[in-house]
């Protein structure tokens, strides 16, 4: 009796790592993952300093349902040292489709008028399936009053065509960091989404730490990191710090 041989299951990371970025992005948004990932430039990439959008370019009006066009760069207030032009730009490329399950802070005027912090962005209708961002898990940093919290949302995204993940920070307003939302980290698509997002939350945790960061009060939500080991992670990070 003959017998089939079985062929190895393919290696995804490397089946992500052939797949072609401009087969996927814009070319203005492939060269900004370039530069944020620190790969070199390739021939015909638009140069970085012509992808910023004109003050105000990109910003949807409130109630507007339409999102069509590429990301590109915003100017990112030089002193806020979380993040920069690339990670802003980076996370939105990421977050694109998931902006309605984003952090939103929000109060009504006397005259009974709604004003929000967040505001959808443009974006463009990918030819693929959408980007499809998984939510890590999302803290509350502290209540300051009532109705006064102030959330950190993480999601990780699996970037086809640079073989990479991103975990991204999301927050309610501008207030902490001048943008609302910014890529934190990345890692190669061979590590465990779980493992690999569990260093670069640690890592970013422990740079609010060196900053005189208190820990952070409590979850909001879980997602692919669980109640357990989110708080396991953030003994590892504050230690005797946290009650």
């Amino acid at each position: 009796m003959s017998t089939k041989r079985m062929e190895p299951a393919p290696d995804i990371s490397r089946v992500w790592k052939r797949l072609d970025p401009a087969n996927y992005y814009d070319p203005g948004e492939v060269a900004i993952l370039r530069a944020y990932f620190g790969l070199r430039a390739w021939p015909g990439d638009p140069s970085l300093e012509s992808l910023y959008e004109a003050p105000g370019e990109g910003t949807l009006e409130q109630g507007s349902e339409g999102r069509t066009g590429p990301i590109r760069l915003k100017r990112v207030d030089p002193g806020v040292e979380a993040c920069n032009d690339l990670s802003h730009a980076v996370a939105r490329i990421c977050l694109s489709s998931v902006q309605d399950r984003l952090p939103q802070w929000g109060y009504v005027t006397k005259d009974d008028l709604v004003v929000v912090a967040r505001h959808s962005f443009a974006a463009p209708d990918r030819t693929f399936t959408p980007l499809n961002p998984q939510r890590v898990l999302c803290i509350n940093w502290a209540d300051s009053g009532p109705g006064f919290s102030w959330p950190e949302d993480y999601f990780v995204t699996l970037l086809p065509g640079f073989g990479r993940y991103v975990v991204t920070a999301s927050a309610d307003s501008t207030d902490s960091y001048g943008v609302l939302d910014f890529a934190i980290g990345w890692f190669r698509s061979s590590v465990d989404p779980v493992v690999g997002s569990r260093r670069v939350l640690t890592r970013w945790w422990r740079t609010a730490r060196s900053s005189e960061g208190s820990p952070w009060a409590y979850l909001f939500n879980t997602g692919l990191i669980d109640e357990d080991e989110a708080n396991r992670m953030r003994r590892s990070v504050w230690g005797r710090e946290v009650a």
